[in-house]
């Protein structure tokens, strides 16, 4: 006698992928939650590319435009008031960040909260959302500090500008290939795991590990992809808004802002795919893991 009794399903497991698979398992989860996440991307694109804010500095003097190349800042007092909006971009970068890897988690949770429950529940629960704040403006406060005095060197002139503007993109490199990449895994860790910041940069320099060489491949590739694909778009629709709008700046910049708000969506769930990959090499990871880890992130 046969016996046709199911057996109990188990738990689904994440499997480690190769970088082209990451890429294409984002491209359709991408897909699916496609104006979701273009409208997530957008909050922080669209006053980005409007504000369209710039420094430059030469012979110890600095300036700071805004908007269509307006001059707003020339003054040592005006230049510091003038930096609170890239700061608050910061912020609403982390915002974005947060509210990205929720939705791209949910989906592979097989759930769909919708974008507004996504936003309020990233609202209503702040500790997280307060702690990929502290990660990103915290970063790149470092990152100032580190470059700060070359290029002052480089905008004073004199025989030292050179050397001072290639040590700082040596520091650059050698600094985003060694501990950024280590570190790359911080903010997933936090909106996934509930983690504080402290916690998450220890968790990421965890996760990445031996896999630093997975990380940087995946990473590259993806920002190869959305440069084609930016620059494909611009190439094929740049002339058709030069014939619409004219000299109209600010149509020019929605469109950019468009192109961009997709190309950061894209790249974000890369991101947050890659962190997943992470842990799945490390430990067992599986949807019901996945399912609890957000509702953990907000107890």
């Amino acid at each position: 006698m046969n016996d046709t009794t199911p057996l109990p399903e188990g738990p689904v497991m994440l499997q480690p992928k190769r970088p082209g698979e990451i890429l294409r398992a984002a491209l359709g989860l991408h897909q699916q939650r496609l104006l979701t996440l273009i409208a997530i991307a957008a909050v922080l694109v669209v006053p980005g590319g409007i504000l369209n804010w710039q420094q430059s500095c030469s012979n110890g003097a600095c300036r700071i435009t805004v908007f269509d190349g307006e001059v707003v800042s020339t003054s040592l007092w005006a230049t510091t008031a003038w930096m609170l909006p890239p700061i608050a971009l910061l912020a609403l970068f982390a915002v974005v960040a947060a509210v990205t890897t929720r939705a791209v988690t949910a989906q592979l949770a097989g759930e769909d909260p919708g974008l507004w429950a996504g936003v309020r529940s990233t609202f209503t629960r702040p500790r997280p959302l307060l702690q990929v704040v502290i990660l990103v403006v915290g970063s790149m406060a470092v990152l100032v500090l580190l470059v700060l005095p070359g290029m002052t060197l480089t905008g004073s002139g004199g025989p030292l500008a050179n050397t001072a503007l290639g040590a700082t993109l040596l520091l650059l490199v050698v600094a985003g290939l060694t501990v950024g990449v280590r570190l790359a895994a911080s903010i997933p860790a936090v909106v996934v795991e509930g983690r504080s910041w402290r916690h998450a940069l220890s968790r990421s320099w965890s996760l990445v590990g031996g896999h630093r060489r997975h990380v940087l491949r995946t990473l590259f590739l993806a920002f190869v992809a959305i440069s084609l694909v930016g620059t494909l778009i611009n190439v094929f629709i740049g002339p058709l808004v030069g014939m619409l709008a004219g000299d109209g700046w600010l149509a020019r910049t929605l469109v950019q802002a468009a192109v961009n708000a997709l190309t950061l969506s894209y790249f974000l769930t890369v991101w947050v795919l890659l962190y997943l990959d992470l842990r799945a090499r490390e430990e067992p990871l599986d949807l019901d893991t996945l399912r609890a880890d957000p509702r953990a992130s907000e107890a």
